[in-house]
């Protein structure tokens, strides 16, 4: 064992719980915002209500914004060193010799050729979302933008997988660090400013731009739906059916595993009115 792999395993360890640990800071007020804030706001008077967004908001605001950026970076961290920089990254089986020299270095580690496809494709998603975002703007439009978003992520993975040779299993967990930019993204270009605005406007007496609680509430949402498709797409690598080996070509798997995660996120919306009242 080399000095990279002693450090690469507790290293590892450390990480992985960092980055659930964070995951954890980052989702608990995301799904408060989602699913018990609008039930419980709508019983209050006004002035509970002008205390609540004075006060509490933005205290959960913080952890949200911080807890996503944790997340993404330790993520980011992980995703380097155990794919980017191992042969996990790749399906050597299915590479040539002459292609197998440009995608491995001497050191058998992948080469930048090989893994700097899979950083372009994190921001190529963010940019891919941003214009559905934007040109679907509609809140009966809401699910088009996730499923034309997943539907471009699985199509760039494709190629990830038959240009660039990502394995499988590669394949699942980038697709999932895609859409988990996506969402960080969401929190702090769009979610903490259109909050933080809201909340200034508040502290000075006034109304918030209506503008900004929809473009808070939009890309809130989208991310409380995003959720559970990451979370199935980044345990895929505890269940190789699903990558490797399975009678069903990988992208349909993925589709599977997005759509189910989408649906499996609506019915937790009414869950908020059947939250217990002290």
């Amino acid at each position: 064992m080399n000095v990279f792999q002693e450090f690469l395993d507790p290293g590892s360890a450390v990480l992985r719980w960092g980055h659930v640990s964070s995951a954890i800071l980052w989702l608990g007020p995301q799904f408060y915002f989602a699913f018990v804030a609008p039930a419980a706001r709508a019983g209050l008077e006004p002035a509970a209500l002008r205390a609540l967004d004075l006060e509490l908001t933005p205290r959960l605001s913080w952890w949200l914004r911080w807890g996503a950026a944790l997340t993404w970076s330790l993520g980011f961290v992980l995703l380097f060193l155990t794919y980017y920089r191992t042969t996990l990254l790749l399906d050597v089986a299915a590479i040539d010799a002459f292609e197998l020299e440009q995608f491995l270095g001497p050191d058998g580690r992948p080469t930048p050729r090989a893994w700097i496809p899979g950083f372009l494709a994190l921001i190529g998603a963010v940019a891919v979302y941003e214009l559905l975002a934007r040109v679907l703007r509609s809140a009966k439009l809401e699910l088009a933008v996730l499923g034309l978003y997943f539907a471009a992520a699985i199509g760039g993975s494709t190629f990830l997988a038959g240009e660039c040779h990502f394995a499988g299993r590669a394949l699942f967990v980038q697709l999932g660090a895609m859409t988990a930019s996506v969402m960080a993204s969401n929190v702090w270009l769009h979610i903490w400013p259109a909050e933080r605005r809201a909340w200034i406007a508040r502290r000075a007496g006034q109304a918030p731009d209506a503008r900004d609680l929809e473009l808070a509430a939009t890309r809130a949402r989208h991310n409380t739906l995003a959720t559970m498709p990451v979370v199935l797409l980044m345990l895929s690598n505890h269940h190789p059916s699903l990558y490797g080996g399975n009678l069903a070509p990988w992208p349909l798997v993925a589709a599977v595993l997005c759509a189910f995660g989408v649906l499996a996120s609506l019915p937790f919306t009414p869950l908020g009115k059947l939250t217990p009242r002290p």
